[in-house]
């Protein structure tokens, strides 16, 4: 089979993305978008204002001019939103019309015959504005736009926290944090006769060719979206922005096709963000370090228009309300403001990362309050493999997991003790590089939003063709599914392509979020793989002769059970099935419902505080994650490398800013401190793994474990080192200055500075 222009055909995909060879959306060279017209954005440079005027009288002189589009030429076009808990209000137009709600949002649409004559046609245009005052803090949107709630109560009677021996209250901000892919926001399209075709980086091909037909009409079979080379998503490429419309309406309202590449300072202005959440945690316990109650209060950031972030609070975040421990009171809260600022949507951990992070960030604190170790507290505290499957107080079930021993692993592969008396020494010795020691007993839910669809089928030269409607931004799928579809039919992996990433390829994807590929269209192929197998052993059975349940996998096709010398290859069986009923394709549906699963682990850093300077080394990053069934043991592993560098650079400096007026102050990477090879230490993981029954194959999730663990590990570890001067908290991230803006509070009014 050969796949038409833009759909991936995936095979050795680490050395095609290691050498740069895999295509990205701004690499597609394809005859449809020959003479694209390239768009350049008008945009707006103020947090909250007024548009008084739009004047685009002299952008038509500009050499290469093709078209401008100001919101009323979109004829009102309004991207989708979230559904009846989102005010019809919060709906975000393709352009600015009357008020511009962030710094950056789109307001005028250049076209030209280049990108760099767009660029010049719209410095050309002259828009005039009336600021208001923008709304940039949670609490001031707490006034004006609570746009979501969930609250729920259970367990005892709130007498569990007034009669409890300690009570540990902590207000945790998780910063903004940006996704920063390597390839940012890149969209092309081409409108022909009836049918729209659009290259885009999206972790959502299906979704957005949906979206597509509601803003502009078509029907699903006249739009096909296609996600090549994705470039990295880091769930920054799941929700659509305007400007990602404004390109195939173009294309559709001008006949011509069109074509927008992002730079990087676009990027940084008006992308989506992740984070920006406060979560207030209430721990109560007796003084032998049982933790009786807990609360959690959650406040998202939507940002200026609501996208999937303003419900991941509710979707994720209520079923993580307790995290790993065993507490009998639980009560939990969650609401979405919006603000003056970029939209939030997923990114990863998103939903879990905030509140795991404040979970974990408030039991060193109970610990601290009680005197016992941290380490202690939670062996106290988790729930035990014994209690699993473990219903909670949310209503949700963890799976098979065994938290405490995860636990002793890494306490174990850290040399735990002689870390403890390492930190005692310098402290005794009045060093001023102090050893911060971090742990963090993490769990994540995965599998939600429905299922994914296979399909597998013999190609007439023996080889196989998977098709999937996931897509990858370096995930490994084309190797796993490959791997998953092997085992059934025995064939060797590198004999199997994989495809996904288009719509037209399979009718259905939800795609690549929550940690879920694996465990949706994983299943997906591996049965549609073993319905292909046993149409294969009816073939086989006539061919030669012998009954089906005596027709096994061999070497290259089917054989007799006990006479592996008699086989007959799978190209033979793909000719003689072929237009009949028992051709060798088929597809398969997967949908696990509400079984979510629920991958663990124990993450312990180590890190080293200058008392001086406020710098802080990372000196080890140890994690020990479950996720179940490994299919790939490497691909894991490199899941969780990526994830705990993410992790890391969360609580060692990245954070997206805003100064007083709602612009950004980390608007490049001089100033956004994205982490760099030279932050992290060689990682050290160890390996739990405990099958799910939440599947047939026991596979969990782990996209984004590491960045789930890692993040408060580091956080309690920078502050485990500070500790006993008096530092029992600070915010992310842990810059030097915010550290040594820590130390100088507790230091005795006298110091010598």
């Amino acid at each position: 089979m050969t796949p038409s222009t833009g759909q991936r055909l995936l095979r050795d995909e680490d050395p095609a993305l290691l050498q740069g060879l895999t295509p990205f959306t701004a690499d597609i060279n394809d005859d449809r978008l020959v003479g694209a017209a390239h768009v350049a954005f008008v945009r707006s440079p103020y947090a909250h204002a007024r548009i008084e005027s739009i004047d685009v009288a002299d952008v038509a002189q500009h050499p290469g001019f093709v078209a401008v589009f100001c919101a009323a030429d979109l004829g009102g076009l309004a991207s989708t939103h979230l559904g009846s808990a989102i005010p019809e209000a919060g709906r975000s137009p393709l352009l600015a019309t009357d008020v511009v709600q962030f710094v950056g949002q789109p307001v005028v649409a250049v076209l030209a015959n280049t990108a760099a004559q767009a660029v010049d046609a719209a410095e050309s245009v002259i828009v005039e504005y009336q600021p208001l005052t923008p709304v940039l803090t949670i609490d001031d949107a707490l006034e004006v736009s609570a746009i979501e709630q969930t609250r729920f109560t259970t367990g005892a009677t709130p007498a569990a926290f007034e009669d409890s021996d300690v009570r540990v209250r902590l207000r945790h901000w998780n910063p903004r944090q940006s996704p920063v892919p390597i390839e940012a926001r890149s969209v092309a399209a081409h409108f022909g006769g009836n049918d729209l075709i659009v290259w885009s980086g999206t972790q959502r091909p299906h979704g957005f060719r949906d979206a597509l037909t509601d803003i502009l009409g078509l029907e699903p079979e006249c739009i096909r979206v296609v996600a090549p080379g994705v470039g990295g998503g880091f769930g920054g490429k799941v929700s659509r922005t305007a400007e990602e419309f404004v390109v195939p309406a173009a294309a559709f309202l001008l006949r011509r096709p069109v074509r927008w590449n992002e730079t990087r300072s676009e990027y940084f202005l008006t992308a989506t963000q992740g984070r920006g959440e406060r979560v207030d945690v209430e721990i109560a316990g007796g003084s032998d370090g049982r933790m009786t109650a807990i609360s959690v209060d959650l406040v998202k950031d939507g940002g200026a228009f609501p996208l999937v972030g303003v419900v991941l609070g509710e979707a994720f975040g209520q079923h993580h309300a307790s995290g790993c421990y065993d507490i009998a009171h639980v009560e939990f809260s969650a609401i979405s403001v919006l603000t003056h600022r970029p939209p939030t949507s997923a990114f990863r951990g998103a939903g879990r990362a905030g509140v795991i992070a404040a979970i974990e960030r408030t039991v060193d604190r109970f610990a601290h309050e009680v005197g016992m170790d941290p380490a202690d507290v939670r062996r106290r505290n988790l729930i035990r493999s014994d209690q699993m499957p473990y219903s909670t107080s949310s209503g949700a079930v963890y799976d098979e997991a065994d938290y405490p021993g995860d636990l002793e692993t890494a306490i174990g592969r850290a040399g735990y003790d002689d870390l403890r008396a390492e930190q005692r020494k310098r402290r005794q010795d009045g060093s001023e590089r102090l050893l911060g020691i971090g742990i963090a007993s993490y769990l994540q839910m995965t599998n939600g939003g429905g299922g994914e669809e296979a399909a597998v089928r013999i190609e007439t030269d023996g080889t196989a063709t998977v098709v999937t409607g996931t897509t990858s931004q370096g995930h490994g799928h084309a190797t796993t599914w490959a791997q998953i579809a092997g085992d059934v039919l025995g064939m060797d992996p590198s004999t199997i392509t994989v495809i996904e990433g288009d719509t037209n390829a399979i009718a259905t994807g939800v795609g690549a979020v929550g940690s879920r590929s694996l465990q949706t269209a994983g299943l997906a192929v591996h049965n549609s793989s073993a319905a292909v197998l046993n149409r294969a052993r009816s073939l086989a059975a006539d061919r030669l002769e012998a009954a089906e349940v005596d027709i096994i996998v061999g070497t290259g096709g089917l054989t007799v059970r006990g006479t592996p010398s008699i086989l007959v290859s799978w190209k033979e069986l793909a000719a003689d099935g072929l237009g009949s009923e028992r051709e060798l394709s088929c597809g398969e549906y997967y949908d696990a419902g509400d079984r979510n699963t629920f991958p663990s682990g124990c993450h312990i850093a180590v890190v080293e505080v200058d008392i001086e300077t406020g710098r802080v080394w990372l000196r080890r990053l140890i994690g020990v994650d479950d996720a179940g069934v490994r299919v790939n043991p490497m691909i894991v592993e490199g899941q969780i490398h990526g994830g705990m560098a993410s992790g890391a650079a969360q609580a060692l400096g990245e954070e997206m800013a805003y100064d007083a007026e709602g612009n950004p102050i980390t608007a490049n990477f001089a100033d956004y401190a994205i982490g760099s090879i030279d932050l992290f230490p060689l990682f050290e993981l160890g390996v739990s793994e405990t099958a799910t029954s939440m599947n047939s194959l026991g596979f969990k999730g782990v996209g984004e474990s590491g960045t789930i663990g890692a993040t408060p590990a580091v956080h309690n570890a920078v502050i485990d080192a500070v500790s006993h001067l008096g530092v029992l908290h600070m915010e992310l991230p842990c810059t030097p200055r915010r550290v040594w803006e820590a130390l100088e509070s507790v230091r005795s009014p006298d110091a010598d500075r």
